[in-house]
């Protein structure tokens, strides 16, 4: 085979196996840190969202700690997703950092209309917490628990996770496990915080009673909460 086939075909696998590595990027998962997150919910489905601090791709990052990536492809795999996350317009704006690290400030609000309708952020394919509605006419919201998975791995890297979860609803809540729990200064709403400061910990798990019935949108119960639970007092 000539020289100039040669160098054609070996540029065309590197082209190809950075095409793999950018695939399998895509597939894992963001990494928060230095966060201030808040999730709003009301009883009758509407939710808001915001998120500000920063985001490492961990699969990238570590890439790069590790020595794995050359610069060339790790600048280009930097801009793939900076670009990413800039084309979703909730994201009001995403700084990048460098290795994979952004700093962004996240704000989202909808309201939801039916069962097994759900939000995730920060993707699909990448959530760190997903918000989602169920038959029975409850909210969840639960974090994705994967620092705890990879937790060896991203300490390895030097990757940590630090930074404040707060859910504030008014909704009668049935399931928490929140480290901290207290009124709200909105009269009827009460606030509960996630302050995680190791990757290992349990993720957030919050489960609340709707008061409308996803499938119909139309009152799902009376009085103070459904068949009289109360909402979790708070401290």
């Amino acid at each position: 085979m000539n020289t100039f086939l040669d160098s054609t075909l070996l540029l065309a696998m590197r082209r190809w196996l950075a095409g793999l590595v950018c695939l399998a990027l895509l597939t894992s998962c963001f990494v928060p840190d230095q966060y201030e997150a808040e999730v709003r919910l009301t009883k009758d489905g509407a939710y808001g969202i915001t998120f500000i601090g920063i985001l490492i791709y961990a699969p990238l990052y570590g890439q790069i700690m590790r020595g794995k990536i050359d610069e060339a492809h790790a600048k280009e795999n930097d801009r793939m997703f900076l670009e990413q996350l800039k084309r979703d317009t909730a994201f009001k704006e995403v700084v990048p950092l460098g290795k994979g690290r952004y700093r962004v400030r996240y704000e989202s609000t909808g309201r939801f209309a039916g069962s097994h309708q759900m939000v995730t952020f920060v993707s699909r394919q990448a959530p760190i917490f997903r918000i989602l509605t169920t038959e029975s006419g409850n909210v969840e919201v639960n974090g994705s628990g994967k620092g705890a998975i990879y937790a060896k791995q991203f300490n390895e890297v030097g990757i940590k996770s630090q930074g404040l979860l707060r859910i504030v609803t008014d909704a009668p809540v049935l399931q928490q496990n929140a480290q901290f729990i207290r009124k709200s200064a909105t009269p009827g709403f009460t606030t509960y915080d996630w302050r995680p400061r190791e990757l290992t910990e349990p993720p957030p798990r919050f489960v609340a009673k709707l008061a409308v019935d996803p499938r119909t949108g139309v009152p799902a119960y009376g009085g103070s909460g459904p068949d009289n639970v109360e909402p979790e007092a708070a401290e």
